[in-house]
């Protein structure tokens, strides 16, 4: 599961600034470890940043090997994630599943989740469309993780 996202290197010691991924920055702890890449990480220290948190990664040591992170997420394994109440899912999860409608119409594959304030939006492609979904209960109707499906109701063209 991704937590950060690594924008910059910072100073001259290997830290690195993230923008957290998270609403739960309390997890970049020290201890915690992480994979860039092909890479594990141990967090050695975090401190709040301009635009994010800074990092100290075991291993990173200067400047040019905090750089080579530079726009890489930073993930955790799931069996570190945080369970969540039911009926809620981490973005990771929803990725993927096959979209179709309360009727068994074929939308297509689940392929970002867009985060707006007032609620996410789920960005659907297939067929060579694109439909967004809004992620409210009065559409989404079902999440079968096992499946690899989501149930949704649409509403109708004229209200949209």
């Amino acid at each position: 599961m991704r937590v950060a996202f690594v924008r910059r290197a910072v100073g001259l010691r290997g830290e690195i600034e993230v923008e957290p991924l998270t609403d739960d920055e309390a997890r970049f702890q020290s201890g915690l470890m992480v994979h860039a890449g092909r890479r594990k990480l141990t967090i050695e220290a975090a401190r709040p940043a301009p635009r994010g948190l800074a990092l100290r990664l075991a291993g990173i040591a200067d400047r040019d090997a905090a750089e080579a992170l530079r726009g890489q997420y930073l993930e955790v394994d799931s069996a570190d994630v945080a369970e969540l109440p039911e009926g809620s899912y981490y973005h990771w999860q929803l990725v993927g599943l096959e979209v179709e409608t309360a009727d068994g119409r074929k939308l297509g594959r689940l392929v970002d989740v867009q985060p707006y304030p007032a609620n996410d939006v789920y960005v659907v492609k297939g067929g060579g469309a694109e439909v967004l979904v809004p992620a409210i209960h009065d559409v989404v109707r079902e999440v079968d993780l096992e499946r690899g499906r989501m149930i949704v109701e649409l509403p109708p063209e004229d209200e949209v």
